[in-house]
């Protein structure tokens, strides 16, 4: 869709002076990222500890190890699988699993012999991040969001090699920014004389998601990674690819989760929702770089219409950045020298590019 097509682009151009897209295509994202969280820093309206935290978290505690967990603990408690079904939050926090019940509920749904489930987000990449930690990059393309509403038997034995019986019913769940689903596989022929423990190394991060009826031998432990084999999503499994491929992605991401920290998350998601469903016909040749760039342009959508931040302050920086006349501590520091904005030489520091 072309900008002057779009009345989303120019509503928001209108009212705020700020053009996402136009900023997009002059400057890289890294000094975008860069530019933003040294602003909000100086603002002290986040920290740079707390980003840090943030991105460590996602990149070293949260995962699919905490959701494989849980299943291998319903495999084992009947009175643990009981209350995860009928309250999967609190069950999970019973685990010490720490759910931001602020911002969302988790629901299990699990698989028996008559019914599969499928959890998909129709809307962008809402997903169990406590439990699963994040998406995989074909969870979050529109190939993916579509088809597994539309044809989620076909979805299954073409792109996951998963072939269910005629007669098996597939139930598909569309997790929202407030409620968000995950799948209780049932448990393997097979492992039923192992203990809890062991049974962990048995679950996989796509069977806790629907694609994946377990049986390959992938464990949660080391991605939890089945490998999608069709022709539209063969390539676009993580695998034992970085949670973040970038810095600048990493720095978006927990810049936006810092923020809605004591604000409603729909502030944010819904920017996240019209970025994507904007760029949702194109041709991506990287979907999970094309991801963080929507997110960042909805980040910086976010700060701009939310009144944090004003464009003209935030294009200044970037340029900076984008220059080299910033160093890299200022991204992490804010701007502890007191440089005025637009006095790009005003410091003679080592530059990061």
């Amino acid at each position: 869709m072309d900008d002057a097509d779009d009345p989303t682009h120019d509503r928001d151009a209108e009212h705020t002076g700020f053009d996402a897209d136009a900023f997009a295509r002059e400057y890289d994202p890294e000094a975008r990222a860069r530019a933003l969280q040294s602003l909000l820093i100086e603002k002290e309206m986040l920290s740079s500890e707390a980003v840090d935290d943030i991105v460590a978290r996602y990149e070293e505690d949260i995962g699919p190890l905490n959701g494989a967990r849980v299943v291998a603990r319903a495999w084992t408690d009947s009175a643990f699988r009981e209350q995860l079904l009928d309250d999967g939050t609190a069950a999970m926090e019973a685990m010490d699993i720490d759910i931001d019940t602020d911002t969302m509920d988790v629901e299990v749904v699990a698989n028996d012999d008559d019914t599969h489930n499928l959890v998909v987000c129709t809307l962008c990449s809402c997903y169990p991040w406590a439990v699963l930690g994040l998406p995989p990059t074909w969870y979050k393309t529109p190939e993916y969001r579509s088809r597994a509403v539309r044809d989620p038997r076909g979805l299954l034995a073409e792109d996951f090699e998963v072939e269910l019986a005629d007669d098996i019913e597939i139930q598909v769940w569309d997790s929202t920014s407030e409620l968000r689903y995950m799948v209780l596989p049932q448990q393997p022929p097979g492992t039923e004389d192992m203990d809890e423990e062991e049974l962990v190394e048995v679950v996989t991060r796509d069977a806790m998601i629907g694609v994946d009826r377990l049986g390959s031998g992938q464990t949660a432990a080391d991605g939890g990674v089945t490998s999608a084999t069709g022709e539209q999503l063969r390539d676009l499994d993580l695998g034992d690819r970085p949670t973040f491929e970038a810095p600048w992605q990493a720095r978006a991401f927990a810049v936006a989760v810092a923020l809605t920290d004591d604000r409603p998350w729909e502030t944010f998601q819904h920017r996240l929702v019209e970025e994507v469903d904007r760029d949702a016909d194109a041709d991506h040749a990287d979907p999970e770089s094309t991801y963080y760039e929507q997110w960042l342009r909805a980040l910086e959508r976010f700060v701009v219409e939310e009144g944090l931040l004003d464009s003209a302050t935030i294009e200044v920086r970037t340029a900076e950045f984008d220059a080299g006349d910033r160093n890299a501590h200022e991204f992490v520091d804010g701007d502890p020298h007191g440089h005025v904005d637009g006095d790009s030489h005003a410091h003679d520091h080592d530059h990061a590019h």
